[in-house]
C-alpha cells in the first residue's frame, strides 16, 4: 500500500491511499467465497451453482462489498503510516468504480491539531480588580433580603395598583388585528416598580384595579426576539386579574433570627464577607478571561480547526438557549449578528484551549487521580449526592475526560498567573451581585 499526504493547511491534511492490485484481488476473491456460499441461483442448492453464474449475477454487490472492505481494512494503516492522528471524522472519497486487475485508490480528508509555536505565557502583566464592599452594598443586600422575605396578602377591598404591589396580569400582543402567538402569556407575576417588566407595562398597570382590562401600544427596536415585532408597535390587550399587598419585614434583630443568626449586626458582618468573596470570585473570573484573550494574541498564526470551532459554537448556542428558557423567553432561531459573535466566541475559545493544552504538555502539568476525585466529591455535594453516584453518571455520560480536561486548563491557568506580574487595580464601581 502506498500514502501520500498533503498538507493542505496548518490544521487539514489529504491522503491519497493505492491499494495494489493483488491486494485489490485478494479481497474480491475472499468477498466473492461468502457470497457464493449464499448464493440463490434458481435450480441450485447455495454453493453449488456455476462460478461464472454467480459472478454474473451478484458482479455489482461483490464490488460494492469489497470497495467497502478495502476502505474499512487499509484507512486505520494508512493513517499509521503517515502518523497522523484525525481529530475529526475523516471524508473519504472512494473511486467510481473497482477494477479487480487495478490498483485501487482513493483519498481522505481530515483535520488533525495544528503544530503550535507558543508565544510568551511566562512573566506575563496582568491586572486585577480590588473592589472593597461599601456601606450601600451591605444596605442593598439587606433589603433584597427583606424584599425576599416580605408577606403577600390580597387587599380587602379593591384597591388601585401601586409602587410596591404585586400584581398578577394576562395580556396578549395583536399585530394588524392578528394575535402573536409569542407576544401571548396568563398569570403573569411582577413587584411593581422593580423596573423588571418594560416601561409602558409598569406605567398602565399603575392605578388599575381587579379585574380591570386597559389596551396600549409598544413599539419594538429591531433587536426584539420575537421577528414579527421588529421595528413594530404591538398592541396589547392586558387583564389584571389580582392585587397583592407586599409588607416586607424591618431591618432588625428579628430579621437576623429568622435566618440563624443573633442580631442584625452579626446579619451585616456576614453580608459583607459573603460579598467580598463575590468581589474576589468575580475579579479572579475577569482576570481568568482576559488571560485566555492574551494568550490568543501571544498566539497570532495559530489556526483552529474548523471542526472543534463548529462543536464548541453548537455548545455555546445550546448555553444560549438555554439561558433563554430560563429567563422565560420564548423559543426562537438565533439571528444572524448573534450567531456571529457565538462563532467569533467559538474560535477564541478553541484557541486559548490549544494553547493551554500545549503550555500543558510543555510544563508536564497533569492532573492526578485524587484531583478527580476531589472534583467529582464537590460536584456532588453541590447536588447533595454522594461522590460514588456522581462518579457513576460521569462515567455513565463519558464525562470524566471533559472533567480531567477542564482541570488540567485550570491548573495551566493557575501555574501562569503563578509566573505572571499581578497588578492589582483598585475599582471603584463594582458590579457585586448583592442579591442573598
Amino acid at each position: 500500500m502506498k500514502v501520500n499526504m498533503e498538507n493542505l493547511s496548518d490544521t487539514q491534511r489529504k491522503l491519497q491511499v493505492i491499494v495494489p492490485a493483488d491486494v485489490v484481488k485478494q479481497e474480491r476473491n475472499a468477498v466473492f467465497k461468502e457470497i457464493y456460499q449464499v448464493a440463490k441461483v434458481k435450480g441450485f442448492r447455495p454453493g453449488k451453482a456455476p462460478v461464472n453464474v454467480v459472478e454474473a449475477m451478484y458482479k455489482s454487490e461483490i464490488l460494492s462489498e469489497t470497495m467497502q472492505k478495502l476502505l474499512s481494512n487499509t484507512l486505520e494503516d494508512a493513517l499509521r503510516e503517515a502518523e497522523v492522528n484525525p481529530i475529526n471524522r475523516p471524508e473519504i472519497t472512494p473511486p467510481d468504480a473497482i477494477e479487480e486487475d487495478k490498483d485501487f485508490e482513493y483519498t481522505v480528508l481530515f483535520e488533525v491539531l495544528p503544530e503550535i509555536e507558543l508565544g510568551q505565557y511566562k512573566e506575563l502583566k496582568l491586572k486585577k480588580d480590588k473592589q472593597a464592599v461599601k456601606d450601600e452594598d451591605v444596605d442593598q443586600a439587606i433589603l433584597h433580603l427583606r424584599e425576599h422575605k416580605a408577606e403577600v396578602k390580597p387587599y380587602e377591598k379593591k384597591k388601585a395598583v401601586k409602587d410596591g404591589d404585586v400584581v398578577i396580569v394576562d395580556f396578549e400582543g395583536f399585530l394588524d388585528g392578528e394575535p402573536l402567538k409569542d407576544l401571548k402569556r396568563e398569570n403573569v407575576q411582577f413587584i411593581v416598580g422593580e423596573k423588571k417588566m418594560i416601561p409602558e407595562f409598569e406605567e398602565n398597570v399603575m392605578g388599575m384595579k381587579k379585574e380591570e382590562e386597559k389596551e396600549f401600544d409598544v413599539t419594538y427596536d429591531e433587536s426584539f426576539p420575537v421577528e414579527e415585532a421588529r421595528g413594530k408597535a404591538v398592541h396589547y390587550v392586558l387583564k389584571l386579574k389580582d392585587v397583592l399587598k407586599r409588607t416586607m419585614p424591618k431591618a432588625n434583630d428579628e430579621l437576623a433570627k429568622g435566618i440563624g443568626l443573633e442580631s442584625i449586626d452579626e446579619l451585616k458582618n456576614k453580608i459583607k464577607e459573603d460579598l467580598g468573596r463575590q468581589l474576589e470570585q468575580q475579579a479572579e473570573t475577569k482576570l481568568r478571561k482576559e488571560l485566555m484573550d492574551i494568550l490568543v494574541e501571544n498566539n497570532p498564526s495559530l489556526e483552529a480547526p474548523g471542526s472543534l470551532v463548529q462543536q464548541e459554537a453548537e455548545r455555546l448556542v445550546q448555553s444560549v438557549k438555554q439561558n433563554m428558557q430560563q429567563r422565560g423567553v420564548p423559543e426562537m432561531d438565533l439571528d444572524e449578528k448573534t450567531l456571529e459573535e457565538i462563532g467569533n466566541h467559538a474560535v477564541r475559545n478553541v484557541k486559548a484551549s490549544l494553547v493551554l493544552g500545549e503550555i500543558s504538555r510543555k510544563e508536564e502539568i497533569s492532573v492526578s487521580e485524587e484531583e478527580i476525585k476531589e472534583s467529582l466529591s464537590n460536584i456532588a455535594q453541590s447536588y447533595n449526592m454522594n461522590t460514588e453516584q456522581i462518579h457513576d453518571l460521569y462515567e455513565k455520560n463519558n464525562l470524566l475526560e471533559g472533567l480531567e480536561g477542564n482541570l488540567a486548563e485550570q491548573k495551566v491557568i493557575d501555574f501562569i498567573i503563578e509566573n505572571a506580574d499581578v497588578d492589582e487595580v483598585p475599582v471603584e464601581d463594582n458590579h457585586v451581585d448583592n442579591k442573598p
